[in-house]
């Protein structure tokens, strides 16, 4: 199954100032984005064939990407409330 880059900001459009504060000001929040961006590079090789992974280690690669991206939801939502 072909699946498109999970980028934040179109997952998101309502914590977009969220994610764009906190991308540049936390640094939590910027190394686990780095952590989910790279999660969801190698998803989206493995799912357009450039790059080979067993799918027990894709399920694993696509369960800790989803968690990540749960994280950076959480930390962009409490951004948005402590700030408006």
């Amino acid at each position: 199954m072909r699946v498109p880059n999970q980028n934040l900001t179109d997952s998101f459009p309502e914590l977009d100032e969220a994610f764009h504060y906190l991308k540049a000001h936390d640094e939590q929040f910027h190394q686990i984005l780095k952590q989910y961006e790279k999660l969801d590079t190698l998803v989206h090789k493995v799912d357009h064939e450039q790059e080979i992974m067993s799918d027990f280690e894709l399920e694993k690669v696509k369960k800790e990407r989803v968690t990540l991206k749960d994280s950076l939801y959480q930390m962009m939502v409490k951004h948005k409330s402590e700030n408006n």
